[in-house]
This record gives C-alpha cells, sequence and structure tokens, in this order.
C-alpha cells in the first residue's frame, strides 16, 4: 500500500515513448560508427535550458507554528540558462543572454568545448523551436542530435537536475539581484552536475544500447 501524489503525465505521450528512444539510439550509435567515430571519443549527455527567477517562493518548510513569513525578493527578474548533463562527458553550464537560437548554438559549443579526447558529441534534448533545424549545423560541428519523444520529459534526466538546483536555491538562499542569481544557480549546478542519482532509473532502461559506455562519474552505477 503507497501514499503518494502520482506523477503527471501528458495525455499525448506516446504509450511507446521508451521504445522510440530506444530506436533512436540505435540508429546514432550505428551510425557513428558507420562514419568511423570511435566510440571511446565520442561524449554523450542530456541538454536543456531553464529560467531561475528571482521571485520564486515555492519551498515548503515544516514548522511547529502557523503563518511564519520569509523575506524573499518580488522582483520579476529572471534569468536563463542553457544545461548539459553528462553521461560520459564533462556536465556544464551556460547562461543563455535570451532564448534564441545563436544563444543555443553558442551554449553547444561551449559545452563541446569542455570535453576532452572528443572527436563529437550527442545531445539528448526535446523538441523546442530552438532545436529544429540545427542537424545540419551541428553535423558540421560534429555534435549530434538525438531528439526525445514528445511529451516525455520524464526522459530526460536534465529535467531533476534542474528540480534539485531550484529545491536548493529556494530553500536556503536569498536572492537580491541577477548577478547573485546567476552565481547561486551556478553554485547549486556545481553541486549536483556529478551526481548520478539523476540518470540511475534512465541508465538501468537504455544502458544495453550504450554498451561501449559507462558513466563518467562512477564506473558501478548506485541503486
Amino acid at each position: 500500500m503507497y501514499y503518494y501524489k502520482p506523477r503527471p503525465r501528458d495525455y499525448r505521450r506516446a504509450d511507446d515513448a521508451q521504445e522510440q528512444l530506444r530506436s533512436r539510439i540505435e540508429a546514432t550509435f550505428d551510425a557513428l560508427q558507420a562514419m568511423g567515430y570511435d566510440p571511446q571519443q565520442v561524449k554523450w549527455g542530456f541538454a536543456d535550458e531553464v529560467a531561475a527567477q528571482l521571485h520564486s517562493n515555492n519551498a515548503r518548510f515544516w514548522a511547529f507554528e502557523p503563518h511564519l513569513s520569509r523575506v524573499v525578493n518580488t522582483d520579476r527578474g529572471s534569468q536563463s540558462f542553457f544545461g548539459f548533463y553528462g553521461i560520459n562527458a564533462q556536465s556544464h553550464l551556460v547562461d543563455l543572454a535570451d532564448g534564441k537560437r545563436p544563444a543555443i548554438q553558442q551554449a553547444l559549443l561551449s559545452v563541446k568545448a569542455q570535453q576532452t579526447d572528443c572527436s563529437a558529441l550527442v545531445v539528448f534534448w526535446d523538441n523546442a523551436r530552438t532545436h529544429k533545424g540545427l542537424e545540419t549545423w551541428g553535423w558540421e560541428r560534429r555534435i549530434f542530435f538525438v531528439p526525445l519523444p514528445t511529451y516525455s520529459p520524464d526522459l530526460n534526466p536534465i529535467e531533476k537536475v534542474w528540480k534539485a538546483v531550484k529545491r536548493w536555491l529556494n530553500q536556503t538562499q536569498f536572492v537580491k539581484e541577477l548577478g547573485d542569481l546567476c552565481r547561486l544557480f551556478e553554485a547549486g549546478f556545481a553541486q549536483v552536475k556529478d551526481q548520478l542519482t539523476f540518470m540511475n532509473s534512465w541508465w538501468e532502461t537504455f544502458q544495453s544500447q550504450l554498451s561501449w559506455y559507462r558513466p563518467i562519474f562512477d564506473s558501478e552505477m548506485s541503486h
């Protein structure tokens, strides 16, 4: 018997979403091998954009008395970030000047520059408008994309990373201005980016399609 809040699932999510992704991983892996890439020099990871807000106040606390107050910033400022959560690659966070395609392209180049012994970078990400039409651009720079099935954020572990960073930020920090927000969000990301727990279930599901690789920070996945 369990008592919990069910995880929301979009009604438009395909029943075979996992099988769709499994097929895309296999096709990408086969294509890279056909092009002559050494699998050990191909880096894989998950990417996504996120907006952090000055006025966010969704932290919850246990208390022995009601109606407590907390000093927060109610200014309507926000900062966008591009994050990369690596499987066998270095995770990386980039401040975004805006959400337009050139900014995404620069963020991807920054992620690739962080990798050592990297002949190609493979990025799992969603079907956002700014992500579409980058295949040729990426191909020319040895960056390859695996689009996630639509309405399937559960298949992108970086969503869990964002949740952890925001929880830490909301519960422990007072953010006065955007400069503080950037610094603190980067600090929160640095604390969790090397943790494998966010991808444990994903890896258990798809590791057979990535048999050449092990997650970079641990040779034995923890359970």
